[in-house]
């Protein structure tokens, strides 16, 4: 591993998220035969320092592939993304998983992303052996049990013996163990009942209140994007069609795909509203 890299791990809180000019393309057939590049982002400049910020947008705008340029999965056409000062796309794969320690991500499907042949200590246990922490893993375990609000029993339970909500809180546990600088939350909420979110939303807004770390939203829900973030990206198409302060996207949104997502979710609410009163009733 480079002298820099581990000065740069060093500072974990003072941690870095940087998008220099990212453009990642596509190609159905290749360029020499005519094809046409499909956009999956284009031209994102972004820096990620000391805010919590939400990535919003449609199906198709881009949300996954800035996910995937994160954690190394996919490099960039052309651009650089750098994550505490390191360039990803010329790291080595023993240097992207030393970075792992600082940066980690909370799945948006839990229950597929959990193990189902390990126990949930086994699942909390794994990223602390992956990054060589050997001392102290009984006390993290439990700590990070207590912080997302889980009990102690359920340690010797796989993920198909949780409910959804418990495997959400796992996953986050599972994020939160390693003691990261940023924290990419992928869709969240989105398997959730209307309780089991909000419970969600409330633990993630405890942990950001207790613990130094950023938060990375990506999601389609604006409630949860203006609750947890205080600036709000919109995405459409691969490209940044608006930006800014959160209740400014909010309240006073500028583009056409900012306000259809905010219609978009005004319908949802009232729809959830409905049926929570219609079960009520029943």
């Amino acid at each position: 591993m480079s002298k820099h890299l581990m000065n740069e791990q060093s500072q974990t809180r003072s941690a870095q998220v940087r998008f220099e000019d990212i453009c990642v393309h596509h190609y159905a057939k290749p360029r020499w035969l005519g094809g046409k590049p499909y956009k999956a982002l284009h031209g994102l400049n972004l820096v990620i320092d000391t805010q919590n910020i939400a990535i919003v947008g449609p199906s198709g705008a881009g949300k996954s592939t800035l996910i995937e340029l994160l954690f190394g999965l996919r490099k960039p056409t052309s651009g650089e993304v750098y994550v505490c000062g390191y360039p990803l796309s010329r790291s080595t794969a023993k240097q992207r998983h030393a970075l792992c320690q600082h940066i980690q991500l909370i799945p948006q499907e839990p229950q597929t992303s959990l193990n189902p042949y390990y126990s949930v200590s086994q699942i909390l246990l794994e990223p602390l052996m992956s990054i060589g922490v050997t001392q102290a893993q009984h006390e993290k375990v439990t700590k990070v049990m207590a912080d997302v609000g889980l009990d102690l029993s359920l340690l010797e339970r796989n993920s198909q013996q949780l409910s959804v909500g418990q495997a959400q809180r796992v996953a986050i546990a599972r994020a939160l163990i390693t003691e990261p600088c940023v924290l990419v939350a992928d869709e969240p909420t989105s398997s959730l009942d209307p309780v089991s979110r909000q419970q969600i939303l409330d633990l993630l807004a405890s942990i950001q209140r207790t613990r130094q770390m950023r938060l990375i939203l990506v999601t389609h829900d604006l409630d949860a994007a203006q609750t947890l973030c205080d600036e709000i990206l919109v995405l459409n198409k691969g490209g940044v069609v608006e930006y800014g302060p959160s209740h400014q996207v909010m309240n006073q949104p500028v583009h056409a795909v900012t306000k259809a997502l905010l219609n978009a979710q005004h319908h949802n609410n009232k729809l959830t509203k409905n049926l929570g009163e219609v079960c009520y009733a029943l």
